[in-house]
């Protein structure tokens, strides 16, 4: 049975996740274009609706089957791995079609008691079919996982990916020149007559959404019917002489119990994290009309879901792929009871994040604007009702890829539970914050982005002192004050190049060539200052690049190992 090695297998995740995250953008940022910031309220606002269902339903079966299906490879039962595959596919795609079925039916009053209009029901339902093909998904992934084979996981993500990008943006184009025809022929289209031809544009809305959101429904199934393909041709790598070996499995309820037993504390936490786009979609379109605002709240509401959430989410992304490098160091001393790998691994894991996180949330505090213009530069309306709660939002980015990173480490530790209760305390601030905060007429939409950032400044910080506490480990002030110094002299850096510079270039150059200058002056910036603060040395980045912790402790640093009786061999390392 072929498997590969866990540098070879990282590797194809690390790719895998590079191109789909790359491709996704791609989409998202000519879907917002087509779509307009009324349009994106449809699309984000389906989303918001169906993600705590898919999240309860999905969550937690990748790694439950992946975790039963490496046990049974290590010990040999070969049988048991096949029962499982079949058992898990069976189960889970049974409760997929239910939460499928159930979700095609409620689509109506789920639209008309969330969404901006009954016409968004095509919407809901068009994710329905989702549910079924995301349960079948797990599970087949899953199961390759845990024989160590990442290459279908990566191969069918990218699938997914580039069909949901090609197809969902051939759906919602498909709809609109379906609209302008139509209104060209009889004035009229989807059942209604219109005056205008900007108006027959907007009633197809919701239709285009939902094109695109179907399209991404297909893309999925697309991907299941690769893995069974694969399956089927290539098979999982166990022969007729293994599967005799050993044929003894486990009764089928002991196998279901083992998954769920699993999955649920993941799918628990899972569901939590989708609570904070739901409150979003019940707060903010109604605080905006209390706030008295011109601009419809639905148009304002989808902005800054499709614009400015779109430009803070990049960062966590990165941050997170960079946090996982320590991760395994860190499995690894937890599994040794070795107390000052441990604080070293824990210590690598927040500087990296911090060292990668915060002079990207200063280029969007300090450049809102004009990182909407570099992606969106056609939205002007949408861009000029946004672009200060992205300011706002770049001070959150830094928290949350701060603590995205150190919640995974508590799991990782075997504290599922506090991840759970730290996002909770976070949930509970954001919908307190949104409702004090965005029907207030200075702030609206900007008052949605406060809560966030206030939220997510109090997920990172019990997720850091909790990750902290846990593993006895102390960073110092100054440490912690370098990457900040360097991101807000970078912030100011790329402020200052482009005010500048901006009146002497005509208004399209400035918004081609000033703005990916500005930010790459503030990047620049904000790495020399911690190059020249020596948080940045040449050895750590190679060590990073290899995948070992860049700050090893003092005592290693200098070929000497911790004295017994040192804070180092009692789990406690200061690192400087």
């Amino acid at each position: 049975m072929k498997q590969q090695g866990f540098l070879k297998g990282s590797a194809i995740l690390l790719g895998m996740v590079l191109i789909t995250k790359a491709v996704g953008l791609a989409y998202k940022i000519p879907l917002t274009h087509l779509l307009g910031g009324s349009g994106m309220a449809y699309y984000s606002g389906a989303f918001a609706v169906f993600a705590p269902l898919l999240a309860a339903t999905v969550s937690g079966i990748t790694a439950s089957v992946a975790r039963q299906t490496a046990e049974a490879r290590a010990l040999g039962r070969y049988a048991q791995l096949r029962k499982l595959r079949r058992t898990a596919m069976t189960c889970c795609c049974g409760i997929g079609f239910a939460a499928s079925l159930m979700f095609t039916l409620l689509s109506l009053p789920l639209a008309k008691a969330f969404l901006p209009s009954a016409e968004a029901v095509w919407t809901l339902a068009a994710l329905a079919p989702s549910l079924l093909f995301c349960s079948a998904l797990a599970v087949q992934r899953g199961y390759y996982e845990g024989l160590r084979n990442m290459l279908p996981t990566a191969g069918s993500e990218i699938i997914e990916t580039v069909l949901r990008a090609v197809l969902g943006l051939a759906g919602a184009y498909a709809v609109f020149r379906y609209a302008a025809a139509d209104y060209a022929a009889t004035h009229g289209c989807f059942g209604q007559f219109f005056r205008t031809p900007e108006a027959a544009a907007a009633a197809a809305l919701p239709y285009a959404a939902a094109a695109a959101i179907l399209a991404g429904s297909l893309a999925t199934g697309a991907a299941v019917l690769s893995l069974a393909v694969s399956f089927r041709l290539r098979g999982d790598g166990i022969t007729r002489e293994m599967l005799a070996s050993d044929p003894v499995t486990d009764p089928a309820p002991k196998i279901i119990r083992d998954l769920f037993g699993h999955s649920l504390p993941i799918a628990l936490t899972a569901v939590i994290t989708t609570l904070s786009a739901l409150i979003d979609l019940l707060t903010v379109p109604r605080g905006l009309a209390l706030s008295g605002s011109e601009v419809p709240p639905e148009f304002v509401y989808g902005s800054y879901t499709g614009l400015a959430l779109t430009v803070c989410g990049i960062v966590p992304t990165l941050t997170a792929m960079l946090g996982k490098s320590s991760l395994p160091a860190l499995t690894e001393a937890s599994a040794r009871r070795d107390g000052s790998g441990l604080s070293a691994a824990v210590s690598s894991l927040v500087r990296v994040s911090m060292l990668a996180a915060l002079p990207c949330g200063a280029v969007i505090t300090a450049l809102p604007r004009e990182c909407l213009q570099l992606l969106f530069g056609g939205r002007t309306g949408e861009i000029d009702c946004t672009f200060r709660a992205l300011s706002v939002l770049g001070i959150g980015c830094c928290f949350i890829s701060v603590s995205l990173p150190c919640l995974s480490a508590l799991q990782t530790l075997r504290r599922r539970l506090t991840p759970i209760l730290i996002m909770l305390a976070g949930s509970a601030v954001k919908l307190v914050l949104n409702l004090l905060l965005i029907p207030v007429p200075a702030l609206g939409i900007t008052g949605a982005a406060a809560a966030a950032a206030a939220s997510q400044g109090i997920i990172c910080l019990l997720s850091v002192r909790g990750l902290l506490k846990l593993t006895h480990t102390r960073i110092p002030g100054g440490v912690l004050a370098k990457p900040i110094f360097a991101a807000l002299l970078g912030g100011a850096a790329g402020r200052l190049t482009y005010d500048l510079t901006d009146g002497f270039l005509p208004a399209a150059v400035s918004r081609r060539l000033l703005s990916p200058a500005a930010i790459a002056v503030s990047l620049f910036v904000s790495g020399l200052a911690l190059w020249l603060m020596d948080s940045l040395p040449r050895e750590r980045i190679k060590a990073l690049a290899a995948g070992a912790c860049p700050w090893p402790e003092r005592g290693r640093r200098q070929g000497r190992a911790p004295a017994p009786n040192s804070a180092a061999s009692n789990g406690v390392q200061e690192n400087r």
